[in-house]
């Protein structure tokens, strides 16, 4: 995490490098303000691209209550339209608390803020978030008296539980049903019943066994499948005089044959993309043969490249052979072509360095494999010209979320540097970088070089 933290601060903010210590400092705390506090926390610092927004920087989930994330956000955007409280924050340089705010997964939370000075400078911001129904809960909890909240029951004369979808009953202490809206009656004839459940014993009708009473509170959820229709039951103890617990019954037959549906979808194309994948391998396989049969080494240069462009695309397939849907992740993309470079080098004895950092996200199958060959080309124009007479190297790949939809792929070495006007402009490889970029990603390209290294960046 201190690695990347401070690579992000390098490569997105203003911030000298005895900022940087205190940030990466303050970072180590976070941890335990998310179990303090039962919330996500991050530190998020200002970028220095005048756009008044942020970057994260460093996370941490709680150990005790589920995060509002699922995927990690350190690399990933705050934007101010978003997430107000943070610009606040280093607009005013004071804290504010309880702040709607959306995070970058869509999500509404609720914002407490608080900014980090470093000799009278905000250099970042603590970020403490819940998500907004966990304050609404605890709002309405302190809130509401016992006697209102037992007034909020639904009784049996409501007319609002008769136009709900799910079945719903009450059950008294004697194991009798004392009500049954209007779903619960159509759910029970559609499986045969003939005469009304409406005081019948529950038991002698009921989907699942019956709680237990002794057991002291409870509240389950049991799958069932009855004939060809299924259900999901849920049991609730509901602590009155007249009802001994609640039972809601939702059918769920239609979402488990979709389910079904897409379980045989999956497997199908699981075992496309596994043939496409063993294909491209036998193809590489057999171009290997081929290679050892060239005298120039030219020609051997120019079928390793074909190999290595073959083997770019075998990689996304192999990664959607353990997907469920035909997107892939883009950390997955990289350290696939990332491995199949390394290991190549290996054998060359070439100490090659390979750093992958930054957010992660969800790359369609089509830009999964243009972004595959443009990270393929990069890395190996760098190992063929940037290490010239070299014994090692190292090459960062780095990704992050632009405004909007837009990410941010960033490829660095520490090689020689090359003229770009000269190079970029022809050969194979650009070529089909640019090609890539423009006609597969729609996106955008920008290469910097000197003899520090070269620096290459898309936007998609």
């Amino acid at each position: 995490m201190t690695e990347t933290l401070e690579n992000l601060c390098k490569e997105y903010t203003d911030l000298y490098e005895e900022e940087i210590e205190e940030i990466k400092g303050a970072a180590k705390s976070l941890p335990a303000m998310a179990n303090l506090f039962n919330a996500d926390a991050f530190i998020d610092c200002r970028m220095s691209d005048g756009s008044g927004d942020a970057i994260v920087v460093a996370e941490a989930k709680p150990m005790y209550t589920k995060s509002s994330y699922t995927r990690p956000v350190v690399g990933l955007i705050a934007t101010k339209e978003k997430e107000p409280a943070v610009y606040r924050g280093f607009q005013v340089g004071v804290g504010t608390k309880f702040m709607k705010a959306t995070t970058q997964e869509n999500v509404h939370v609720v914002q407490t803020v608080e900014p980090i000075y470093h000799k009278d400078r905000i250099i970042g911001v603590f970020i403490v978030e819940q998500k907004m129904e966990q304050v609404i809960h605890t709002q309405k909890l302190n809130e509401v008296s016992s006697d209102e909240y037992d007034a909020t029951l639904i009784d049996e004369n409501s007319n609002i539980v008769d136009n709900i979808e799910e079945g719903l009953l009450f059950v008294d202490n004697s194991g009798k049903i004392i009500f049954r809206n209007r779903a619960a009656a159509d759910i029970f004839k559609r499986l045969g019943f003939i005469n009304d459940i409406l005081g019948e014993s529950y038991k002698d009708i009921c989907m699942v066994p019956t709680p237990d009473t002794d057991s002291g509170p409870n509240c389950r959820v049991q799958e069932v499948m009855l004939g060809n229709f299924c259900f999901a039951v849920k049991t609730v103890d509901v602590d009155r005089k007249d009802i001994d617990y609640a039972v809601t019954i939702n059918d769920i037959t239609t979402r488990k044959l979709q389910e079904r549906e897409l379980v045989l979808k999956s497997v199908a194309f699981k075992e496309m993309h596994h043939r496409i994948k063993n294909n491209l391998q036998t193809i590489a396989a057999l171009l290997r043969l081929q290679r050892n049969s060239i005298d120039s080494e030219e020609g051997k240069q120019a079928m390793n490249d074909t190999i290595s462009r073959i083997l770019a695309i075998s990689s996304t397939h192999e990664i959607l052979v353990e997907t469920e849907v035909e997107e892939v992740m883009l950390n997955d993309i990289m350290a696939n072509v990332k491995n199949n470079t390394v290991a190549y080098y290996k054998s060359h004895d070439f100490n090659l360095k390979v750093e992958c950092y930054g957010g992660d996200f969800k790359i369609k199958f089509e830009k999964a494999t243009a972004l595959a060959l443009i990270l393929n080309e990069l890395m190996q124009n760098s190992l063929k010209y940037a290490f010239e007479g070299r014994t090692d190297g190292s090459i960062s790949v780095m990704t992050m979320q632009r405004r909007a939809d837009d990410i941010e792929l960033v490829v660095m070495d520490d090689g020689c540097g090359f003229d770009v006007k000269k190079t970029a402009s022809g050969g194979m490889g650009w070529t089909i970088i640019r090609s890539l970029v423009k006609e597969k990603l729609d996106g955008h390209l920008t290469v910097k070089s000197n003899d520090k290294g070269t620096r290459v960046k898309i936007v998609f």
